[in-house]
């Protein structure tokens, strides 16, 4: 189907639903008869505020980044020792052509003596000291009042014609943006080193880093609008999370059309609730978590089948469109990646889009005693990540020293030898550009600044800041042609790191990641039992399951970012306790749960253990703390990683009072590795169709560990918020 033809019956659908809904308030919706059958709906309005508590940006963000206003001692290593030593600015080689000559010497393995290097560039007023510096990042800190803020419209209708019926869901969001928020806007540093390209360029994935958030867009590359039942922007998202036709028969239901599968029934965790993927646009994991990700499962078109084979067995099976697990954008409040690093999502590009995910489980209950099993055959919605070319041709900027004498030494030798080698016809009049785009960056505003960032950044999303180095050169050609070396500790990475960034100018330099999707197969058991005690007793009629998953060579994102991908046989396993127990007559029974989690590998985001527990480098004599509760250690093992697999414990109260008007609930999560979160929560129903809903979430990613980094938290550490939601259905 064309895409203007997509828009248009996307368009038709949403229109013919609201139609619905509008007919439908007009009319008693007692004995209503809509195309020949029976019609009923129902809709809501809603508005979501989350007020910060911390008053802290996301510190994925430019505007929450912890070098902001820092004054960072920068020092360049000598490319002709690999790095092991440093620049001597006294030598004077910060001038040229002495410089130019002595990354030639350094490329070319030979002696090349300033004299014989004739520049060509013109820039021999530039300062002598070029390879130390101290320099602060120019973007202040900013002030966060609202993460997340949402006006919301929803409305289901259906038409039954017998066995046959159509469901329909349509759900409308605005985000009015500013409002609130503290706005990083690409737009104010386009000055700076030429501007920022990515965000430049007309590309459909380039719409997250073009002026203000992107907050609700979902583009990927090559494709605006992916989804089929979804249209978004910058401020908005229109979509059909149900829109399918259903049949009844005897013991068969079929529903064909957009829907989700969710076998899964779990606070936080999702061991069996394999067949969605979640869409955290909107306010990611933290949203009201009794509901269970009622909101965040990824609907997708497909064909679901449920069979009654006995009074005691059901049979479900499901084949569906692959849809990935949508993360935030880049400076929206609950962004997850660090927002100078651009991720390409080949969702469309390498034909994901067109897979299928299919499943099947049988579930019996026999009395007191209940079993399950399941197989699903699935593309990973999380996907993988690794380094890729950034495709931005663009010289260094000649207004420093380091920059200039690598242009000059790009037009002069190193380009045309790396044409010669490799058989390229790269220009040669654009200074290191055709090289820089062969490599994973790309030069321009808000980027990497120094080898602090660099170091406080892998520990943040969990990888090891001196493979990663590694692979950047050893994988990409251009960059070895650049003088690059790989290193091997921490030191000759701060010198490597610190000569290419000086040479990356004033804006610094962003990095290019892409992010694809493998087949994985998932076999999962599971059996449970209702204890029996004396009634009435807290040991009586309490309902226990133990569950079991298994995903032989489950595919993860390596600690280097490397283009193999690192594979794993994961395990996990949960166990689940669930009671409604009645504490007193005048009010209903209290709903209680404890669950508890061990993963084998991964953490609950789905990043590799080996990489949590990190901490921060920095030189002798100095003291950057740049990510609060990291310890400075100058002698880091980089990755201790977290052994013996992850732990999670969950426990969870929902207390309704007399009548249901108030309802009263709190859940935790607890990573056994030292983090936290507290939701406390109170709904309040003054009218049947007027529901009020106040939560909070307290996180803490550091309460005993004394490294924050050792906890999946850490992401999310400073999202503390109080949410109100007024919401009036009809």
């Amino acid at each position: 189907m064309k895409q203007g033809s997509k828009s248009l019956w996307l368009l038709g659908s949403v229109a013919a639903t609201f139609a619905i809904g509008a007919e439908a308030q007009e009319l008693s919706r007692t004995d209503l008869r809509l195309f020949g059958g029976d019609f009923s709906y129902n809709g809501l309005f809603r508005i979501d505020t989350a007020y910060s508590t911390t008053g802290k940006v996301n510190a994925a963000n430019q505007l929450g980044l912890g070098s902001n206003g820092v004054p960072i001692e920068r020092r360049a290593g000598n490319p002709a020792t690999q790095y092991r030593t440093q620049l001597d600015d006294t030598a004077g080689i910060g001038v040229t052509p002495a410089l130019p000559a002595t990354l030639l010497s350094a490329a070319f393995g030979t002696p090349i003596t300033a004299g014989a290097f004739a520049p060509t560039l013109g820039v021999s007023n530039l300062s002598p000291t070029g390879g130390s510096d101290t320099f602060t990042r120019y973007l202040p800190r900013g002030e966060q009042v609202i993460n997340y803020h949402a006006l919301r419209f929803e409305t289901s209708a259906s038409i039954n014609w017998g066995n046959f019926s159509f469901q329909s869901r349509l759900r409308a969001l605005y985000d009015p943006g500013a409002l609130g928020y503290d706005e990083y806007n690409y737009n104010d540093y386009r000055g700076i080193d030429g501007g920022f390209q990515t965000a430049e360029s007309g590309r459909p994935e380039a719409r997250a880093y073009r002026g203000t958030p992107d907050y609700f867009g979902y583009s990927v590359d090559g494709k605006k609008n992916p989804l089929l039942f979804e249209r978004s922007g910058k401020n908005y998202s229109i979509d059909l999370p149900a829109f399918f036709l259903q049949y009844n028969s005897g013991n068969l239901t079929a529903r064909l059309g957009n829907q989700t599968v969710a076998w899964g029934q779990l606070l936080f965790f999702r061991l069996f609730d394999s067949a969605n993927g979640l869409d955290l646009r909107r306010h990611l994991f933290v949203d009201r978590a009794i509901e269970e990700f009622a909101d965040e499962r990824a609907s997708a078109p497909g064909l679901r089948l449920t069979y009654q084979v006995t009074d005691s067995i059901v049979a479900d099976a499901f084949a569906q469109q692959f849809i990935p697990t949508i993360v935030p954008n880049p400076n929206t409040p609950y962004n997850i990646v660090d927002s100078r690093f651009i991720l390409h999502d080949n969702y469309y590009k390498n034909g994901a889009y067109k897979k299928f995910n299919a499943g099947l489980r049988v579930k019996g209950d026999f009395g007191q005693y209940n079993a399950q099993a399941f197989y699903v055959n699935r593309l990973n919605p999380l996907g993988s990540i690794r380094w890729r070319k950034s495709g931005v041709d663009k010289a260094l900027p000649n207004d420093n020293a380091l920059g200039a004498a690598f242009n000059q030494a790009c037009q002069a030798a190193i380009i045309p030898a790396y044409n010669l080698q490799n058989g390229t016809n790269f220009r040669t009049d654009n200074g290191c550009g055709p090289l820089i785009a062969e490599t994973a960056f790309e030069a321009g505003p808000n980027g990497l600044n120094s080898y602090v960032e660099w170091f406080d950044r892998a520990s943040y999303t969990k990888l090891d800041a001196l493979v990663a180095l590694n692979r950047l050169i050893d994988e990409f050609p251009a960059a070895q042609a650049l003088l690059t070396a790989e290193v091997d500790n921490a030191e000759q990475a701060a010198n490597e790191l610190d000569a290419f960034f000086i040479a990356f100018g004033a804006g610094g330099a962003h990095g290019h990641v892409e992010r694809d999707y493998y087949r994985e197969h998932l076999f999962g058991l599971g059996g449970g039992f209702v204890t029996e005690g004396e009634p009435g007793s807290i040991f009586d009629q309490a309902l226990i399951n133990l569950e079991v998953t298994y995903t032989p060579k489950r595919v993860f994102t390596g600690l280097d970012l490397r283009q193999r991908y690192d594979k794993r046989d994961e395990i996990q396993a949960g166990l689940v306790v669930e009671k409604y127990q009645r504490f007193f007559q005048s009010v209903p029974a209290t709903y209680m749960v404890f669950q508890y989690l061990w993963q084998k590998e991964s953490s609950l985001e789905g990043l590799l253990l080996d990489g949590y527990g990190s901490e921060n480098y920095t030189r002798p004599g100095t003291n950057y703390r740049l990510t609060s509760g990291v310890p400075t250690n100058n002698n880091p093992k980089i990755t201790p990683g977290v052994s013996g697999g992850a732990n999670y414990a969950v426990l969870a109260f929902l207390q309704p009072g007399p009548q249901y008007i108030f309802e009263y609930s709190i859940a935790s999560l607890i990573d056994i590795q030292g983090g936290i979160l507290v939701q406390p929560g109170i709904q309040w129903k003054p009218r049947g169709n007027v529901t009020v809903n106040l939560f909070y979430n307290y996180i803490n990613s550091n309460v005993w560990s004394g490294n924050k980094n050792k906890s999946f938290l850490s992401f999310i550490d400073d999202r503390d918020d109080i949410t109100v939601r007024l919401g009036y259905q009809f």
